[in-house]
């Protein structure tokens, strides 16, 4: 695997742990009272949201510039954005697109006749 798809997955599965944990820190925080450490460490928790959204638009250029090299389809790629953004989702996205980037690779490696 290239080094761009190498880093899609990393940024991929980093993106996907951090997105479960500020729904989930959202959740928390609106489900408990002012005293939890949920509330008490907010600024902490935005600093986490806002290193995941730098992260989220890395990943979609990484998705961009995959989609350019290997000549992906629209739909396959706005899919793949799309579903990115969806907790837990967002690992079985990453994993299809993992099997595209393998496949379109070993095409473009073999010889053509």
């Amino acid at each position: 695997m290239s080094k761009v798809g190498i880093a899609y997955r990393v940024i991929a599965y980093i993106v996907g742990i951090n997105l479960i944990f500020v729904i989930g820190a959202w959740i928390a925080q609106m489900s408990t009272d002012e005293l939890s450490w949920w509330n008490r460490n907010s600024g902490l928790i935005g600093t986490i949201d806002m290193i995941h959204g730098y992260l989220f638009m890395a990943l979609l250029v990484l998705i961009a510039v995959l989609a350019r090299r290997l000549r992906w389809k629209p739909p396959f790629v706005i899919t793949t954005m799309l579903l990115a953004t969806v907790p837990f989702v967002s690992f079985w996205a990453e994993h299809r697109a993992a099997n595209a980037i393998k496949r379109d690779e070993a095409t473009a490696l073999s010889p053509q006749p």
